[in-house]
C-alpha cells in the first residue's frame, strides 16, 4: 500500500472551506483567533505527511503528526533531559540494559488500558529489521532488541544484543511512538489513519485530505500529558488543523490575515514578524543543513573523493548561509550544530571553499541534485555555482515528503542538500546519516557506504553510558566522515514557530514540541 494511502472525508472539505476565511473554527470560548473566539488552533505542515505509522515516520511533517497521535515511554524536557511519557521510571542498567515501569492510567484511543504488554508488544515491531523504520537504528544502532513485559508489575524490560548508550533518548523518538493493538493488528490501515483504537496520545485523526488539511480532535479521556519541569500553561485545543503550505511567503500572508493560528518558518518571510507584538516567536537551531553524497555504484560520487571535495569546494558555506537564512543562521563545521556535546568545531578538517579549484574537477560532469522545496534557495545557489563550475546539473526540487523518499532510495539522485531536524539532540542523531546501516537497509545512512572506521568509533561511544566520555570517539567518528568527504557542511538553520496572539507553544533546547500547543488567550 502506498504511503500516501490516507482517508478522505467529506466533514473535512467543510473544514478546508471553512479555513480560507479570516479566521478558523470558532464557537468556542477557550481562545481568539482574528477577534474569533475558538477551541481550535489553525497550524501548517510543510507538505502532506506521508502516513500516520509512527514507525514509519521519515521527515519532519511526520514527526509532527505522529507526535500529537501518539505516545511516547519517554520525552525531552529542558537541558536535554528526560521526563517520563507512557512511563513513570526507567532505568539504565548498563548501556544494552533497560527497563521501564508504565503508567496504570493511560489507555488506548478505544479505552482499552495501556498494560506493559501494549508497550513491549509495540516497540517489539519498531525495533524489528523487518519494519524498516529509520528510527530503529537511531535509538538502538545495529543492535537487536529483546523486549519482554511483566503487567503485573507494570514493567517492560528490553535488552540490546550490544551497546547503545543512546537508547533513552530514542525512546523520545516519535518514531518510536507506541501503538495499540487494533494498529498493529491492521499496519495498512495503520498507515491510513483509519484505525480508530490505535491511538495513544492526546489527540485522534478525525479526517484528512492530502493537500487540503489534516484534522485532530483531543479525546475526552486523556490524561496523560507529560509533567515537564516547568508546566505548560494554557488549555489544549479540541480541534487541530494542519494545512500543508509549502511556500512560506504565502504561510506568513496566512497567519498574518489571521487564516492560521501557527506556521514554522525557515528563511526570510519570518521576518515580516519581528516588529509585530500580535505574535510570539519560538525559534531553535535544531536544524543544519550539509550536503550529503551518494556513493552507491550508478552515481558520479561513487568511489571518487576528489569530485566529492570539488562539490564542497565550489559551495561557499557563507554565502549559502546568508541565502538560505537571510543571516540568521551559522556556518556549521560538523553535521550537528554547536550547540550540541561532542561535535568537532576544527574548520581545518573542512574541505574548505576555492571555486577555481572546484572548476578543474568539475567542468562537464553530469550531476543530478535533489532538493526539498523547504530549502529552495539554498538549492538554487548550490546548482548555480555548480554550473557556474561547469557541471551540467539536473536539478530537480520536491515537497518534503517526497525528497525523503527519493533521497531515502539507493538510485536516482546524487546529491542533496540535507536538513538534518536532530531529534535526540546528540551528535550520534546527525553521524548516522553518513555512516552505519544504510537507508535501505533501514537505517539513516543516506550515502549509502558503513565507513567501518567511523562507525566503529560511533558505537565506541555507544559503549559509554557516561556522556563526557563520549566525546574522544565522536570526534574520531567526525574525522573519518570529513576526510572521506561522505558530506560537507553548511549551516544551522534557525527553525522558528510562529503563535497567533491567544496562543503559545514549547521548545525544550533545540526541539519545539507540537503537542505542546495551547491556547492561552
Amino acid at each position: 500500500m502506498s504511503a500516501r494511502l490516507i482517508i478522505t472525508t467529506a466533514v473535512l472539505a467543510a473544514s478546508a472551506i471553512a479555513l480560507t476565511g479570516c479566521a478558523p473554527g470558532g464557537t468556542g470560548t477557550s481562545g481568539t483567533s482574528g477577534g474569533v473566539s475558538t477551541d481550535t488552533i489553525a497550524a501548517s505542515l510543510g507538505t502532506d505527511p506521508s502516513g500516520f505509522d509512527p514507525a514509519l515516520a521519515r521527515a519532519a511533517d511526520d514527526y509532527v503528526v505522529t507526535r500529537m497521535l501518539f505516545d511516547t515511554v519517554l520525552r525531552k524536557d529542558d537541558d536535554n533531559t528526560l521526563v517520563g511519557g507512557l512511563a513513570t521510571d526507567w532505568e539504565a542498567v548498563s548501556a544494552s540494559s533497560y527497563n521501564f515501569t508504565i503508567r496504570d492510567d493511560a489507555t488506548c484511543s478505544d479505552g482499552t488500558p495501556i498494560t506493559a504488554t501494549t508497550v513491549a508488544n509495540s516497540l517489539t515491531r519498531f525495533a524489528d529489521p523487518a519494519t524498516a523504520s529509520t528510527g530503529r537504528t537511531l535509538a538502538m544502532g545495529g543492535a537487536t532488541a529483546t523486549i519482554t513485559a511483566d503487567d503485573e508489575t507494570g514493567v517492560v524490560d528490553v535488552q540490546l544484543s550490544q551497546d547503545w548508550a543512546d537508547f533513552l533518548a530514542g525512546m523520545t523518538l516519535p518514531a518510536s511512538g507506541i501503538v495499540c493493538a487494533p494498529g498493529l493488528a491492521d499496519t495498512e490501515g495503520l498507515l491510513a489513519g483509519t484505525v480508530e483504537g490505535a491511538f495513544t496520545g492526546p489527540y485522534t485523526l478525525t479526517s484528512a485530505e492530502p493537500a487540503v488539511s489534516y484534522e485532530l480532535t483531543l479525546r475526552d479521556d486523556y490524561d496523560a500529558w507529560p509533567e515537564f519541569a516547568t508546566p505548560v500553561e494554557g488549555t489544549p485545543a479540541t480541534t487541530v488543523t494542519y494545512t500543508p503550505i509549502s511556500d512560506q511567503a504565502t504561510l506568513a500572508t496566512q497567519i498574518l490575515s489571521g487564516g492560521l493560528d501557527s506556521g514554522v518558518f525557515t528563511g526570510e518571510a519570518v521576518e515580516r514578524f519581528d516588529d509585530d507584538d500580535s505574535f510570539s516567536q519560538v525559534a531553535v537551531a535544531g536544524l543544519t543543513s550539509y550536503l550529503i553524497f551518494n556513493e552507491r555504484e550508478g552515481s558520479v560520487f561513487a568511489d571518487n573523493l576528489d569530485l566529492r571535495r570539488a562539490v564542497a569546494q565550489a559551495v561557499d558555506p557563507a554565502a549559502f548561509t546568508d541565502v538560505l537564512t537571510s543571516g540568521r543562521g551559522e556556518t556549521i563545521t560538523s553535521v550537528s550544530s554547536a550547540n550540541v556535546a561532542c561535535v568537532s568545531t576544527d574548520e581545518s578538517l573542512l574541505a574548505g571553499y576555492d571555486p577555481d579549484a572546484a572548476s578543474e574537477v568539475l567542468a562537464g560532469v553530469t550531476i543530478r541534485l535533489v532538493g526539498t522545496t523547504l530549502f529552495a534557495s539554498g538549492n538554487e545557489y548550490v546548482a548555480e555555482v555548480l554550473r557556474n563550475a561547469g557541471a551540467t546539473v539536473d536539478f530537480q526540487g520536491l515537497d518534503n515528503a517526497n525528497w525523503s523518499t527519493t533521497t531515502g532510495a539507493a538510485t536516482g539522485w546524487d546529491v542533496t542538500v540535507q536538513g538534518d531536524i536532530n531529534q535526540t539532540g546528540t551528535v550520534t542523531s546527525s553521524l548516522l546519516r553518513v555512516m552505519g546501516p544504510a537507508s535501505e537497509n533501514g537505517g539513516r545512512n543516506k550515502m549509502g557506504l558503513v565507513n567501518d572506521e567511523g562507525y566503529a568509533a560511533l558505537n565506541e561511544a555507544m559503549a559509554l553510558v557516561d556522556p563526557a566520555e563520549q566525546c574522544d570517539a565522536f570526534q574520531e567518528a567526525q574525522e573519518s566522515f570529513l576526510a572521506n568527504v561522505d558530506a560537507a557542511p553548511l549551516a544551522s538553520v534557525p527553525y522558528t514557530t510562529v503563535m497567533a496572539e491567544g496562543f503559545s507553544i514549547r521548545s525544550f533546547g533545540d526541539y519545539t514540541d507540537p503537542s505542546t500547543m495551547r491556547i492561552v488567550g
